[in-house]
């Protein structure tokens, strides 16, 4: 191999000799620029040379693909200050103490992490699995830095599972600024209403006035911990959950109809009603003219359907038209007079669930804020831990979803 110079990037070093193995590694001889270290004891800088320590060899950025190490002599400084003299080693900027890498290579691979597993960046980097895995330890926060943040106008609140079929669920707070930036800001490690009220309470003050939304589904334990911090009026539950709970009772209503049509008509009458459900569904300026007839065929055969469907379309419709917070109050304190009126009943249920969650329902009008960040995140950690093979601990989801969400803002 020919020889050449390899420059370093480290200023505080110096390169005093160079060496390539028979693997092409290459070993940096190298010494340390500055003239002296802080005491262990005392604090004061100390200059006078005691002697030297063993040498050390740390790992460093690969470059052409080969390992790269840096070998350097610790140097041992005498305190002139204490009365002891106690002695004590250099402290370097480019590694953690007693670290088998440098600062450099620690960041590196932690961008390599971002949306990888430790497994396959330790494979494809050729570094031993505790060495990945301490980068992330060294350069992902297990909990939350206030400092980092400026406001937090939106919040989202959401469980989610660790483990598929074992009731374990996780909490996952989540913030997104004025400017949109979305961030998670803890993983708590239960559901319970004074687990999350005492972390919405850790929240700084200054922090905490910056609050305007606090989006979450309609569990009374996010709900009225966020009220208790926060206030009713910045509470807003999410609508496409309001939306779930009155669709439900219709797609119930319809499959006991089309049982009920299918035991009284011919078969192909029936076939007319093919795909009812995705019809249903869907908004009737969205559907063509061969599913409006077909619609118009399921009225016609069931009447039942036919008005717990138009209530449906009616709320949707509210839903979906920018009213402020009073009008939309008088709109559906009018349905829900509406739908007590008609023979509709599948949506009794429903009503008492809207009757009594109306205030952060109400909330979305304001200024139509929704948890549809908090879902997209949602499906992030679903994915994140079929490609980790499960997390079973919150610090861990925590700093891979830190990682994932600002890594390449920091580290790129």
């Amino acid at each position: 191999m020919s020889p050449f110079q390899l420059p370093l990037d480290i200023k505080s070093l110096e390169i005093v000799s160079q060496s390539v193995d028979s693997k092409g590694n290459y070993t940096l001889e190298v010494k340390s620029t500055a003239k002296g270290t802080h005491c262990k004891k005392c604090g004061k800088w100390s200059e006078k040379v005691y002697g030297f320590g063993d040498k050390i060899t740390v790992r460093h950025l690969s470059v052409f693909d080969k390992a790269v190490y840096l070998k350097i002599r610790v140097i041992r400084y005498q305190c002139e200050s204490c009365d002891d003299g106690p002695k004590t080693s250099e402290k370097y900027d480019w590694m953690e103490q007693k670290s088998k890498t440098t600062k450099g290579l620690d960041e590196y691979i932690s961008r390599q992490l971002i949306n990888s597993t430790i497994t396959d960046v330790s494979k494809k980097e050729r570094l031993p699995y505790r060495v990945v895995e301490s980068a992330l330890h060294k350069n992902a926060e297990k909990a939350v830095r206030w400092s980092n943040y400026k406001d937090l106008t939106t919040l989202g609140i959401d469980e989610i599972s660790l483990r598929k079929g074992h009731n374990e669920y996780v909490v996952i707070v989540s913030a997104k600024d004025k400017n949109g930036a979305l961030s998670v800001i803890a993983v708590l490690p239960n559901r319970l209403k004074e687990t999350t009220k005492e972390f919405l309470e850790s929240i700084p003050d200054h922090l905490k006035k910056t609050v305007k939304s606090v989006c979450t589904d309609m569990y009374d334990g996010f709900g009225k911990s966020a009220e208790e911090v926060f206030g009713k009026r910045v509470v807003v539950i999410d609508r496409f959950h309001v939306s779930k709970l009155y669709r439900e009772p219709l797609d119930a209503l319809r499959i006991r109809e089309m049982k009920r049509l299918k035991k009284e008509l011919d078969a192909l009458e029936y076939a007319k009603l093919d795909g009812m459900m995705w019809i249903l569904r869907r908004n009737y300026e969205c559907l063509s003219a061969c599913e409006k007839e077909q619609l118009s065929v399921l009225y016609k055969h069931s009447p039942k359907l036919k008005e717990a469907h138009k209530h449906a379309l009616k709320l949707t419709n509210i839903f979906n038209t920018h009213h402020n917070r009073k009008k939309a109050f008088t709109k559906i304190t009018r349905w829900i007079a509406q739908v007590q009126k008609s023979t509709a009943t599948c949506f009794n249920g429903f009503i008492k669930t809207l009757q009594k969650h109306k205030s952060g329902i109400l909330n979305y009008f304001k200024e139509r804020k929704n948890s549809g960040f908090v879902e997209g995140l949602n499906n992030k950690i679903k994915l994140l831990k079929r490609r980790c093979y499960s997390i079973e601990k919150v610090t861990t989801l925590f700093q891979r979803l830190v990682l994932d969400l600002k890594g390449y803002k920091r580290f790129a």
